[in-house]
């Protein structure tokens, strides 16, 4: 299609099928499909795209997959730039707004002010946003569906039910979605809570209830959460064995979807995992959309990074940054700590940042994690809390499925995290014999090597413990 600027719709088109095959589903549709296209005056694509979010998303992450369909489709390079597409109403407020809108209708405050005020109110931090987002094979799909429900809330996917480990980044992308929302949809109510915090109202509530001193009441408590047209509820874990906090929960969340209202969920372990939650309750989480995040790749750890550079200002070379990203493999919170110690470590000794400066100060930050005094008991509480079973069940002798894979995993992480022999083990862990121990540990030993739940529930409860 050499002629594209005779028919730029028809050359547009074919440029997003080509896309398509590139992008996942919930991204194409959510995002890059959302655009049109025309031929400016100097003879260039000119994308135009409904908002100012799917503009930035177009220049800034699929730009490069563009460009290249183009070219193909083209035979020669194509120069493009993206537009926020405007109606005629706005372009005629555009030339003299306070002509329009007259004296009376001046603005105190400017509409920065009036998002902040808001996202303060929705209790959401502005520096969680989609922008400072890095995307990758490990978090696509959890980052498609967030912002497809940012961009349209209540009406493509609900509920949203996102799981992943510690310092993963899902406290991130649910506040961003809450951020996306107060800035493109001011009239919105969005209401921004964890599983403790609602946890904590609530018990407030009732206590006040009981003759209390206190001014919050139930119904405040269920006018908040009820009447919300966004709910952000994180780390929903936290609720697991309350029965009252349950309950309220369940007709919270009932009178929302019912209402066709968005609720947004996140976890450090996918619904079916709930062993203590009301089986009405997990249900409602399944019949949404489920997606999880995975530790990040390489790739990804440096983008983070460099991202982090840029934000900040501090001049450090990619070379460090890579060698910082080899280095903490773990999580986002633990890699973002450890630029920090380098950063700090260099400015303390008056020097830029080099990969030996940067081993050192990694080298010291590591040996005292490893130094750290992890006992037995620590492990038993972080693998009980995260199957959400009783300590007294893992030492005891019943083998039902919902205990022998804790207990195993209890066994595994005892050895690998400490120096404790296996009948001391066996002799923690309820009297058991050292080659029990042995072949729980072997047993899980097995299922790390692959990829799978048990892997990753590992993985999950030794963050909890670094933690």
């Amino acid at each position: 299609m050499e002629n594209f600027e005779q028919k730029p719709i028809e050359f547009w088109k074919a440029i997003l099928g080509e896309v398509e095959l590139k992008l996942s589903p919930m991204v194409f549709k959510s995002l890059v499909s959302r655009t049109t296209a025309e031929i400016d005056h100097d003879g260039n694509l000119k994308v135009l795209c409904e908002d100012d979010f799917v503009k930035n998303n177009v220049e800034k992450r699929y730009n490069g997959v563009i460009e290249e369909a183009a070219q193909k489709l083209a035979g020669r390079k194509v120069l493009f730039k993206a537009e926020v597409k405007r109606t005629i109403t706005e372009e005629k407020l555009s030339v003299s707004p306070a002509a329009n809108l007259g004296p009376l209708f001046i603005q105190t405050k400017s509409p920065e002010d009036a998002v902040r005020e808001k996202q303060k109110k929705s209790n959401l931090s502005p520096k969680f946003t989609f922008e400072s987002y890095i995307m990758g094979k490990n978090n696509n799909l959890a980052y498609a569906i967030a912002t497809a429900v940012a961009q349209r809330p209540g009406e493509l996917y609900n509920p949203v039910f996102i799981y992943s480990g510690v310092g993963l980044g899902k406290t991130h992308l649910i506040q961003a979605i809450g951020n996306e929302i107060i800035k493109n949809k001011p009239g919105t109510g969005v209401v921004y809570t964890t599983g403790e915090a609602f946890t904590n109202e609530l018990i407030e509530a009732i206590k006040n209830g009981k003759g209390g001193f206190g001014k919050y009441t139930t119904n405040d408590f269920r006018n908040k959460f009820r009447k919300a047209d966004v709910l952000l509820i994180d780390d929903i874990q936290f609720v697991i064995g309350k029965e009252a906090t349950q309950e309220e929960f369940f007709h919270t969340f009932n009178s929302l979807y019912m209402a066709q209202k968005q609720i947004v969920i996140t976890s450090d372990r996918p619904p079916k995992d709930f062993n203590s939650f009301e089986e009405r309750i997990t249900s409602r989480f399944s019949s949404g959309i489920i997606a999880d995040i995975q530790a990040p790749d390489m790739e990804v750890r440096s983008a983070i990074l460099r991202t982090k550079r840029d934000i900040s200002g501090h001049n450090i070379s990619n070379e460090v940054l890579n060698f910082i990203a080899e280095t903490v493999t773990t999580n986002i919170r633990e890699l973002e700590g450890a630029y920090m110690q380098v950063i700090t470590g260099a400015m303390a000794r008056g020097i830029e940042p080099t990969v030996e400066s940067a081993a050192a100060s990694l080298g010291q930050n590591i040996r005292n994690t490893q130094k750290r005094n992890v006992s037995v008991n620590d492990i038993l509480k972080a693998v009980c809390s995260y199957y959400a079973v009783k300590v007294p069940d893992i030492k005891g002798k019943r083998r039902t499925k919902d205990l022998v894979i804790p207990r195993q995993v209890a066994m595994f992480l005892m050895k690998e995290m400490t120096d404790t022999p296996y009948m001391t083990i066996g002799d923690f862990l309820g009297g058991r014999d050292h080659t029990t121990i042995m072949h729980g540990v072997r047993t899980i030993e097995g299922e790390v090597s692959k990829a799978g739940k048990i892997k990753q529930d590992v993985v999950n409860v030794r963050l909890t413990i670094s933690e």
